[in-house]
């Protein structure tokens, strides 16, 4: 018993099945109301004939209900059933003006109300109306014609109160049911609420976990790298650096996205503006992309505006994130053929610029039909010749890389043909901090380049290139046409490749010619000691700059893919505390300090940093700020309390590999001077240096 009622009437039915099955209940005991009263005024046979089929269908209709789960059709079924033919039968029968079954007529207008929705509930609505106040105007016209019916004939008790009574019974059961419903739906809905609260808790507990458990090593990593770089080591070794620096760096991105995708659904992306030098941002990138194309059948051109002011401002970081995304998905989806970078600006003011970048692939294209979704959160471009594909990546680099542009102000779209290639473009608005060009030449008039590479795409790109910097340029095709140009004695240089070197039929003369042979190589051709220069591709008006300004002709140990020059000492007599409890970290930021010109002193943890900080005073701090025992901010806070005067501001950074969006404005509300993310950026912390060191200790 106690099952079948849970059943009809538990915490887990739904609510139309509780109203239907009380509904009912009302339905039968009106029946046996009827019947009584029936019995008392001697109806006749006609009534229980009515009374009887009524059952019969009842029970037909909650049988049928019970098995197929329509409880609204058989609702619907039984008020049609009741409202046309047995209550207008039975108030016909009765005999009297006022009846009980027309009281009565007001449960198929409950049930309606109860139990049916949409369209069946208003044709219940019509049905009831139509019927009752039909039977009203039939008992109006009865009565004129058969005086003897009056009010005398009225039953209180049988007529008005027994059907109202069961009535407001019937309303008040539904509406208890229907409030023990809700409030058990809103508990559910209450619980719902704390449980994805909690989730999200928990999921910004274990990113930020994450976060500090990858960056904290990719910090040692990185700069671990950086100081490798900066010594004398063999190519082959500083290649390898350079490879495990870009993976690193592809690492951290991956990060990244999946941290911005996190943070919040509708990427409320914070814009971090800074002062960055634009040829370093774009050598990173076409250094890091050229080294993942090592070993496949892609080459890759670059075409930079020489005119694009040297400095601007922006977020670089998140400038630097859109070019990844959109130059990784190029690599990811191109099996040959070229990837062609080209930067232009566009909508130059005086206080700012438009930087306009276009990513051309010839890799498997996009169908057309994905287009509108394919900077959706999740969305991969289907490739049915390589199935791989479809499981690397997040499949949240457009989806993030859409949501920074448009947090810049700037837009981005894209044109494809599938198993074609396809064109990212994308604007990006930055203000100026330097308008002098990054690529300009003094005195390109007295300078010619010969172009020889049977490379047609690259002979394109490059030609546009020089011409574009203002540098004279012709392109030959053979040695025959490269001969007779160099004889005309208007040009200085031949770019030209080992290819076509090899070909020269007049190596001799050539190489006793009035002119600079520079050496056009790949990224991992091996060194050999042809040619006056080397240059390695992809040339843009970055290295081809840093070849004619250098001063020098560029030889083969200064040509080596991005090799960074000793960092310079840019402070005297300055005192740095560094408080980090991971060893290697550590050990990084004390060197990586030390090559500045600081005299370094370390501590594992905050009572250890407290300890120095009481007997010697510095210049500058950096704090880690997930320390085990106290953690970034107690140590701060305790150090800012001791009774030296330089305590109380001395600049302190905190170093963290919480990457969080709202994590540095937590830090700094907490009392920290500015915030440095790991994997601890060179260029980074000497702009940190450089801001908050006195100037009398600065020497750059």
């Amino acid at each position: 018993m106690r099952d079948s009622l849970e059943k009809w009437y538990g915490l887990d039915t739904p609510l139309e099945v509780i109203n239907f099955n009380i509904g009912m209940i009302f339905f039968f005991i009106s029946y046996v109301l009827c019947l009584s009263a029936s019995l008392y005024l001697h109806l006749g046979r006609s009534y229980y004939y009515v009374t009887g089929l009524g059952i019969m269908l009842l029970t037909f209709f909650i049988g049928y209900a019970a098995q197929s789960g329509k409880y609204q059709l058989s609702s619907f079924a039984i008020v049609v059933l009741f409202e046309l033919l047995i209550f207008p039968a039975s108030y016909i029968i009765d005999g009297r003006f006022i009846s009980f079954s027309l009281m009565y007529y007001f449960l198929g207008f409950l049930l309606t109300v109860f139990v049916q929705e949409g369209r069946l509930r208003t044709i219940s609505y019509i049905l009831f109306w139509v019927s009752w106040i039909s039977s009203v105007i039939f008992s109006y016209f009865r009565l004129s014609e058969n005086d003897f019916i009056s009010f005398e004939n009225v039953n209180m008790a049988l007529d008005v109160a027994v059907p109202l009574t069961v009535c407001a019974l019937f309303a008040c059961s539904c509406t208890m049911a229907s409030l023990r419903f809700y409030t058990r739906e809103s508990e559910k809905a209450e619980e719902s609420r704390r449980v994805a609260d909690d989730n999200e808790r928990s999921k910004d507990v274990f990113l930020m976990n994450m976060s500090h458990e990858i960056r904290t090593p990719m910090n040692a990593i990185m700069s671990a790298g950086e100081i490798m770089l900066s010594k004398d080591i063999s190519d082959d070794t500083r290649m390898n650096v350079h490879h495990i620096s870009n993976a690193c760096r592809a690492l951290i991105t991956t990060l990244d996205d999946l941290l911005v995708f996190s943070d919040d659904g509708e990427r409320n992306i914070v814009m971090q503006e800074n002062e960055y030098e634009t040829g370093e941002f774009l050598d990173d990138i076409i250094n890091m992309i050229s080294v993942r194309l090592m070993g496949m059948d892609v080459k890759f051109y670059v075409y930079i505006d020489p005119y694009i002011p040297k400095k601007l401002i922006g977020d670089m970081i998140r400038l630097r994130q859109v070019f990844i995304n959109i130059l990784n998905n190029a690599v990811k989806y191109t099996r040959q053929g070229h990837i062609t970078l080209r930067v232009v600006m566009s909508d130059v003011t005086q206080e700012g610029m438009v930087l306009h970048a276009d990513v051309t692939d010839t890799g498997i294209g996009i169908k057309e039909e994905k287009l509108p979704t394919l900077f959706d959160d999740f969305t991969r471009v289907d490739d049915d010749i390589n199935e791989s594909l479809k499981k690397e990546g997040s499949g949240l680099g457009l989806s993030i890389t859409k949501s920074i542009v448009n947090a810049c102000g700037g837009s981005i779209g894209v044109k494809s043909v599938y198993n074609k290639g396809s064109v990212f473009s994308f604007d990006i608005p930055q203000k100026i901090a330097d308008p002098e060009p990054l690529a300009k030449i003094r005195d390109s008039r007295d300078l010619g380049v010969i172009i020889c590479d049977d490379d047609v795409n690259m002979k394109s790109v490059l030609k546009d290139t020089l011409r574009a910097m203002k540098i004279r340029c012709t392109v030959v095709e053979n040695s025959d046409e490269m001969n007779a140009v160099i004889k005309e004695g208007i040009y200085t240089h031949l770019f030209i490749t080992p290819e076509c070197l090899e070909g020269s039929c007049d190596l001799p003369s050539l190489m006793g010619a009035n002119i600079t042979i520079v050496m056009m190589k790949e990224v991992d051709d091996p060194n050999d000691d042809s040619g006056d220069a080397r240059l390695v591709k992809p040339l843009s008006s970055l290295n081809i700059v840093k070849y004619f300004e250098g001063g020098h002709r560029e030889s083969e140990e200064t040509a080596k893919e991005a090799e960074p020059e000793e960092r310079k000492v840019i402070v005297s007599g300055a005192k740095a505390l560094v408080v980090e409890d991971n060893m290697t970290n550590l050990m990084v930021a004390e060197r990586l300090l030390t090559r500045m010109g600081f005299e370094v002193s370390t501590a594992s943890n905050g009572n250890s940093a407290l300890s120095i900080a009481k007997v010697m005073s510095f210049d500058i701090l950096f704090i880690d700020y997930m320390m085990t025992g106290m953690n970034g901010i107690d140590t701060l806070r305790a150090v800012r309390k001791l009774s030296s005067e330089w305590a109380k501001t001395v600049p302190c950074i905190v170093l963290t590999a919480d990457a969080h969006e709202g994590a540095k404005q937590m830090l700094i509300n907490a009392g920290f001077d500015d915030y440095l993310a790991k994997p601890i950026d060179m260029h980074e912390l000497e702009y940190m240096v450089t801001r908050y060191l006195p100037g009398e200790k600065l020497i750059v």
